[in-house]
């Protein structure tokens, strides 16, 4: 198969750049094959033959900052954007015109390709004429893709906007379409969005929570809705709640009441004043409450009353009520106006315990609409303390303490000074194992040693050494940190006065390595510390601390920041990278920038042979280091994000033998876990993902 891509005055044979880029076979079509009766979400049983020159592929699709990535399942590709560090000139030029026409060979011709992240990043360098042939058209033709996320609304280019949204809205063939950005709603996107939702027989997933509506836009986008039997997951902005009926409810309100097929919302908010902030969220619950068939509930940005608290738990408990999945962690509740301003009824002060019979007694009439006799489905809550009480909390709990389903609360904005209290309440509810506290807390030893009765509740803490009085203290405080066995995340500021102090480096070290646990470790330099001046160890010499990459295998993510390391440090912990089958994040950051290129330059000679990491961030040099080194970090990092995918795949029950080649390289890796789990979800890792009973 041969043909030719008009570029302005000049056509591009394909046979030509397969001349100019061999080994390629830009003409040869999708090779990937589906077993009989299979639809197209299912696994490939062969694979297409650019997975066999995937590094030549991506190479010169970097060169407009887009990857070729397996992300979703094996054999499956996403065109992802990245950020491009290479240089520019008449190279560049040339590269990203090629970049263009391999973007449109991927959408016309390999089914393969079921997901794009486009913005205006194929706009720039290239011509009206070349944009509108190598993208616009490869949209128009493309019948693959089931994923479109939309990073700009090329505002800056109307030119080419209008055909370019007219192609989309004319991609029946998509199952998720995503736009991100804020902005209002321009006439353009609509006259895509419309006619997609109208002549759709599958789109799925709505999601453009960043664009706000006005009266008329708004009613123009429910009145799609309406019509559209497909969209079961949707993300708007709150903005879409003032369109109005004659009667004055709100036309959205009785959208959500009356969709047949909705399971999904998320509604983003804009913490405005109480009275309008609490009134849309109980419009918006209050429907959902009529329908009682949504599933998965997330709101953002409101402020929620007692009445939106009641509707909330009449939602949770409605009987034959589907609610799974209920995240409100993003609003504030709002504290009743009847109530003493200095000290809400029934609140504990801080030398009161939640479990003095005074307070043992006192009810949430918030939770009065909850039935108890309902069997609740919810399996994950995710909410804000701010505007509530441990007291509240309290009650809450023990509501949720008899719900079998419910094995994961997730909990933030606890504030330190209610830390020890909400720990006391989390204990006696007994939901020890169930509640995680999602904030970072900067504490000392006598913090610590405060909440040691509660080693089962912080997850994430934060130590500094500059606020520690000596050495001693600071290595008694990690030493007692790293004694909790739920503690996940755990960031250090040193200073050279503590990486010097022999006994407390010695305890340190041995601290991290022991503390199996522990899923991301940073290490942050305070005023310029040099590692190469610690407690080394032999053969080959490099600093005990870190010891910590290779022994610890529960380390998910490291991270190195302000700390020079040294010439015997930074071969020691690149050769810890290349051999490690464990971590999956790594940043590094010297504020050396020399050693930021030379590290950049010593890890590119063997990064090939690791197969686990899948995000590497080093601060950019200051010398420019060539495009080849920036490109091959992508390059093995996207390589390895497939592997993760096949080797979640095995653990789903592909049995073909990537995906058994791929789980056995990587069944120690810590993120194959978060990865299954993202699967199972829809695409959606929670953060609370490792609680344990």
């Amino acid at each position: 198969m041969s043909y030719k891509i008009r570029l302005a005055a000049e056509k591009m044979d394909l046979e030509e750049l397969n001349r100019r880029i061999p080994g390629l076979s830009l003409n040869v079509p999708c090779s990937a094959k589906c077993g009989a009766g299979e639809d197209d979400r299912s696994i490939p049983t062969s694979i297409c033959h650019v997975f066999n020159n995937l590094s030549r592929w991506n190479y010169v699709l970097w060169h407009i900052g887009l990857q070729l990535r397996e992300l979703r399942s094996p054999g499956k590709l996403s065109l992802v954007r990245v950020v491009y560090r290479g240089r520019g000139g008449r190279i560049m030029q040339t590269r990203s015109r090629h970049a263009r026409i391999f973007f449109h060979v991927l959408l016309v011709q390999h089914s393969c390709v079921e997901s794009l992240q486009l913005d205006d990043v194929l706009i720039e360098g290239s011509g009206l004429g070349e944009y509108r042939e190598c993208v616009v058209s490869a949209l128009e033709k493309n019948t693959s893709l089931r994923t479109l996320t939309l990073g700009s609304l090329f505002g800056d280019y109307r030119s080419i906007r209008e055909g370019l949204f007219e192609a989309i809205s004319t991609m029946t063939n998509l199952q998720e379409l995503v736009v991100l950005g804020r902005s209002a709603a321009p006439p353009i996107l609509l006259d895509a969005i419309c006619p997609l939702l109208v002549d759709t027989m599958c789109l799925v997933t709505l999601s453009m929570p960043g664009i706000v509506f006005d009266g008329d836009s708004g009613a123009r986008l429910i009145d799609v809705l309406t019509q559209n039997d497909t969209v079961e997951d949707l993300s708007v902005h709150v903005s879409i709640m003032h369109s109005y009926m004659p009667n004055g409810l709100s036309k959205f309100s009785h959208f959500l009441a009356s969709s047949g097929q909705l399971t999904s919302l998320n509604v983003e908010g804009v913490n405005s004043d109480p009275e309008g902030a609490c009134a849309d969220p109980k419009s918006i619950i209050g429907a959902l409450v009529l329908r009682g068939e949504i599933e998965q509930l997330r709101l953002t940005g409101f402020l929620l009353n007692a009445e939106c608290a009641a509707l909330l738990a009449q939602l949770v408990s409605q009987k034959e009520g589907r609610l799974r999945n209920l995240d409100i962690s993003g609003c504030r509740w709002c504290i009743p106006k009847s109530l003493p301003e200095h000290r809400r009824a029934n609140r504990a002060t801080r030398d009161e315990q939640p479990n003095d019979p005074a307070l043992k007694k006192s009810t949430c009439p918030w939770l009065q609409a909850y039935d108890r006799t309902a069997r609740v489905e919810l399996t994950f809550f995710a909410l804000s303390s701010a505007g509530l009480t441990p007291v509240d909390l309290l009650t809450l709990f023990n509501i949720a303490i008899t719900v079998e389903s419910l094995q994961v609360i997730s909990l933030r904005d606890v504030s330190r000074y209610d830390l020890m209290q909400v720990c006391r309440v989390i204990r006696q509810s007994g939901m020890s194992g169930r509640v995680c506290l999602e904030d970072a807390y900067l504490v000392d030893s006598s913090a610590l040693a405060e909440l040691r009765e509660f080693p089962e509740v912080l997850r994430k803490i934060a130590i500094s050494s500059v606020d520690c009085a000596s050495p001693k203290a600071f290595g008694d405080a990690v030493h007692l940190s790293c004694s909790w066995y739920k503690v996940t995340t755990l960031k250090l500021l040193l200073t050279q006065e503590v990486l010097s102090d022999i006994p407390t480096f010695n305890k340190l070290s041995k601290c991290l390595k022991g503390a199996f646990w522990l899923s991301e470790l940073a290490l942050i330099g305070y005023k310029r510390p040099d590692l190469d001046l610690t407690l080394k160890s032999t053969g080959p010499p490099h600093s005990v601390l870190l010891d910590v990459v290779s022994q610890n295998m529960s380390l998910r993510t490291l991270r190195l920041s302000g700390i020079r390391l040294g010439g015997d440090n930074l071969l020691f912990l690149v050769h810890q990278i290349v051999t490690t089958e464990t971590l999956s994040e790594i940043c590094f950051a010297s504020w050396d920038p020399a050693e930021n290129d030379n590290f950049l330059r010593v890890l590119v000679d063997h990064f090939r042979g690791n197969n686990s990491v899948t995000k590497l961030h080093v601060r950019a040099p200051a010398n420019r280091v060539d495009d080849e080194r920036w490109f091959f970090v992508e390059d093995v990092t996207s390589r390895n994000m497939g592997y993760l995918t096949c080797a979640a795949h095995f653990l789903l029950g592909d049995q073909s033998p990537r995906s058994e080649a791929a789980f056995k390289a990587l069944c120690n890796a810590p993120a194959l876990r978060n990865k299954l789990e993202e699967l199972k979800n829809g695409g959606v890792t929670r953060t609370t993902g490792n609680v344990t009973g």
